[in-house]
C-alpha cells in the first residue's frame, strides 16, 4: 500500500532488529487511489512508472464460458479498488445469471477487508445482454478497457 511506497522510495534506517531498506530508484506497478497518492508525492525523488486510474476488467462470455471463472476473474479487478469496474458482455442470458450468482457466492467468502471493496466496486461493474459476439466486441471497442477477456468457443477468432 500507499506506506510500502513511502518506505521503497525513501528507505527504512536500520532497527534494533537488524531490518533495513534502502531506498529504490524506480517504483512501478499498479495499485488504488492511495498506491496513486504515495507514488504521487515520491515523484522526483524516485523514478515512478505512471499514475494509474481505477482498475477495470471486461470479459466477453458466449455461452461456453465458465461462470466460475469468470466470476473470479471479475471479482479479482474488483477487488483492487472501491472505484474499479468488472464489465460482463455475454450473448447467453443463463450465462450472466450463472455468472451472478457465481459472484455471490464467492463474495461471500472473500476475506476482509477485500470483500467490503469488491462489493463496493460492483455497484458501478454491470453486464449486457449483447445480440452477437460482434455487438459485444463493438461495446468493449468504445470502452477500451484496461484488462479484457475473451472467454468464448473461438477466443482467437474473436479476439482478432
Amino acid at each position: 500500500g500507499a506506506q510500502a511506497i513511502i518506505s521503497m522510495a525513501y528507505g527504512i534506517p536500520p532497527s534494533d532488529l537488524g531490518i533495513q531498506v534502502p531506498p529504490c530508484d524506480v517504483i512501478v506497478g499498479p495499485g488504488n487511489k492511495w498506491v496513486t497518492a504515495a507514488k504521487s508525492i515520491v515523484n522526483g525523488h524516485c523514478g515512478i512508472d505512471m499514475l494509474a486510474g481505477p482498475s477495470e476488467v471486461l470479459v466477453i462470455a458466449d455461452e461456453t464460458a465458465n461462470a466460475k471463472v469468470v466470476a473470479a476473474d471479475l471479482i479479482a479487478q474488483a477487488e483492487h479498488d472501491v472505484v474499479a469496474r468488472a464489465i460482463l458482455l455475454s450473448t447467453d442470458a443463463t450465462v450472466i445469471q450463472d455468472i451472478n450468482n457465481e459472484l455471490k457466492t464467492q463474495l461471500s467468502v472473500l476475506p476482509e477487508p477485500n470483500q467490503s471493496t469488491a462489493r463496493e466496486a460492483m455497484k458501478q461493474s454491470f453486464a449486457v445482454l449483447c445480440t452477437d459476439i460482434n455487438q459485444a466486441v463493438s461495446i468493449s471497442d468504445d470502452i477500451a478497457p484496461e484488462h479484457l477477456e475473451i472467454q468464448t468457443k473461438n477466443a482467437m477468432k474473436v479476439g482478432e
